[in-house]
């Protein structure tokens, strides 16, 4: 009897899930071998991976990591992120830098390769931190798919800077657009995670503002905060500036305000210079889903270098990287002006 065979539409998922699941494979195998070789050649381990752990063994202890750590990550994720990792050998932070790595190559095939050259990519697997594990889920979210748009929207709470604007433009779409499916597994989950953080510490909420409150004066991020806000202190010189910068922004969204694919887009790009509480040079690596071809990735990596060239010339000032931002939004204002050309996607 002839084995029968899958419908194109099946086949092509099933093969999809076959090429995601051995990406995934491989990349952990490529974390785990991370952990092994690493701690050969190097002594110290991530700044922001202890951060994350030190943090969740206060929370074991049931102590208040907010008071004790330049720690603001909310604790419902937390919960279900960095305190399971807590209990694997510290070693294994090489892995968490890493394994990101390759799970990019789901979305980017062969052109990840471009990106292991981006510089806020490179700051981000040193200092071991969270945004490389955020940049699929922003993908989710961007792209609105499915029960996995929720999920990715849950992910990006243990960083909420990058959504503060487009979360609440989905939600609005979701209940527009009769989405249940969407807001069930948002707030149905949501509140599952919220509950268990209060069953673990009931004031977290008043911790976490406090630490915030505490990370706004802190004098390291003021010099190396990236948004625009900061302009604003730099006296008649820095408002001018700030004016100028705002209108190139303004420049620079206005034809894709009709465009709605372009929405999610512009959301984020305002988020990253616009966040009232500042924000790292890190950050700016949360443009990657903005660059849909391999020319974009290439101009947005070459971008990259300039901002941190500019970095050492100025010292420090972490505002050289809202270049890539606005690179960013250039490029996608340049391919929605040109949308008569099919979008040439950068894993094709």
């Amino acid at each position: 009897m002839p084995r029968p065979t899958l419908p194109h539409g099946d086949a092509f998922w099933q093969k999809g899930l076959s090429r995601s699941a051995t990406i995934v494979i491989l990349s952990v195998a490529a974390g785990l071998a991370a952990t092994l070789l690493l701690p050969k050649l190097v002594a110290w381990m991530p700044y922001d991976y202890t951060i994350y752990i030190e943090g969740a063994g206060l929370i074991r202890d049931g102590q208040d990591p907010y008071a004790v750590l330049p720690y603001w990550y909310p604790l419902p994720v937390v919960l279900f992120t960095t305190l399971p990792l807590s209990f694997l050998p510290d070693n294994f932070a090489w892995a968490f830098a890493f394994i990101p790595l390759g799970l990019l190559h789901i979305r980017y095939g062969r052109n990840t390769l471009l990106w292991w050259l981006f510089f806020p990519l490179l700051i981000n697997v040193a200092y071991a931190q969270m945004e490389g594990w955020l940049v699929l889920p922003l993908f989710w979210l961007l792209e609105d798919q499915n029960s996995m748009a929720s999920l990715g929207a849950l992910a990006l709470m243990f960083k909420p800077a990058y959504i503060m604007f487009l979360l609440p433009y989905r939600i609005w779409q979701w209940l527009s657009r009769r989405h249940w499916r969407k807001l069930a597994v948002l707030f149905g989950l949501g509140a599952f995670m919220v509950a268990c953080a209060f069953l673990i510490d009931p004031a977290w909420p008043i911790h976490m503002l406090s630490a915030l409150a505490r990370r706004a004066d802190n004098p390291e991020l003021a010099a190396r905060n990236m948004t625009l806000w900061p302009l604003l202190q730099r006296g008649v010189a820095g408002c001018a500036v700030f004016v100028g910068l705002f209108a190139l922004f303004m420049w620079l969204i206005f034809p894709l305000v009709r465009l709605q694919p372009a929405h999610g887009h512009i959301l984020l790009a305002a988020s990253l210079l616009f966040f009232p509480n500042g924000l790292n040079p890190v950050s700016s690596m949360m443009v990657m889903p903005m660059a849909h071809t391999r020319r974009e990735i290439v101009t947005l990596v070459t971008i990259s270098w300039v901002a941190a060239g500019l970095d050492v010339l100025t010292r420090g000032w972490g505002g050289s990287y809202q270049l890539i931002v606005f690179v960013a939004l250039y490029l996608t204002r340049r391919r929605y002006g040109n949308s008569a050309v099919p979008v040439q996607e950068a894993n094709s």
